[in-house]
């Protein structure tokens, strides 16, 4: 009886550790700490999207490219630009050691909605969702995941405006 006991709570543990493993890939943690000018100079025009969305040498091609940042001009004084870089990359995804980090070799993509993690995060919804007035495009996380300016995509916490 005893053992049978054991056997139901190690089983029980496991059955824990698994399911928070499975979810801790969508929830990309910000860094304790979160640079101040990555938050105003890249939340001034769309969300300060998490660090962890992207690895390193896609945010590098980023500010490599400010000048024309997806239509804009987003370009910054070499010391505020230096200091956000270090942020991005010391965040990025290939510095998570999660298991849902970005695999080595993967093209490098500028744009997060065309990662694949975020095919597989969305695989289940609908493009003519994205489209809705209520949501505007895919790349405005915050219209159903409430938590995405703390980096939490967690997919229980997510609420698919009408």
């Amino acid at each position: 009886m005893r053992y049978l006991a054991s056997l139901i709570a190690a089983s029980l543990l496991l059955a824990g550790t698994t399911h928070a493993e499975e979810h801790e890939g969508r929830r990309l943690a910000m860094p304790a700490k979160v640079n101040a000018a990555w938050k105003t100079e890249c939340g001034s025009c769309h969300m300060a999207y998490p660090p962890g969305l992207l690895p390193g040498r896609s945010w590098n091609a980023l500010m490599d490219n400010l000048s024309h940042h997806f239509g804009s001009n987003a370009s910054l004084d070499k010391g505020t630009e230096a200091e956000i870089r270090q942020f991005l990359l010391y965040a990025s995804s290939d510095r998570d050691t999660r298991p849902a980090k970005a695999a080595p070799g993967e093209r490098i993509v500028t744009r997060i909605t065309d990662t694949a993690r975020f095919a597989d995060w969305h695989e289940e919804v609908r493009a003519d969702v994205f489209r809705r007035q209520s949501v505007g495009s895919a790349a405005n996380c915050m219209a159903c995941h409430r938590g995405a300016e703390q980096g939490n995509f967690d997919e229980h916490q997510v609420r698919i405006p009408r």
